[in-house]
């Protein structure tokens, strides 16, 4: 069990990330029946605070790629053709996990850079 918790990294969701998560789950309510968008929010923020151990399971954000820091982002899917990009970076001096963006893909790809500053 300690070796267990020694492995894990602390998830930090950054503010920025809180805001477009917050703006995601907004839209979800306005488009979802009220139960979808419950689970669909609950399994976002679930995957992302699933990072503390796996952390190295996303692949790497290619629109980020010349950033000093290594993107990874997870996919998940919310309906058959909608997504959302978990983007995040890990710290592993610090042993943790930064969320910084939760990218709705039907949005401009192009976007992701502005948005992970």
């Amino acid at each position: 069990m300690a070796k267990e918790k020694a492995d894990r990294y602390e998830v930090v969701i950054t503010s920025s990330a809180e805001v477009h998560f917050y703006e995601l789950v907004e839209y979800l309510y306005e488009h979802m029946t009220l139960d979808r968008a419950e689970v669909v929010a609950r399994e976002l923020s679930e995957m992302a605070l699933s990072l503390d151990q796996f952390h190295h399971r996303g692949s790497r954000e290619e629109k980020l790629v010349k950033r000093k820091k290594a993107y990874r982002y997870l996919l998940y899917k919310r309906t058959a053709k909608a997504t959302v990009k978990i983007i995040y970076y890990v710290d592993k001096k610090d042993r943790t996990v930064y969320v910084t963006d939760f990218f709705p893909t039907e949005k401009n790809p192009q976007k992701i850079a502005r948005r992970n500053r």
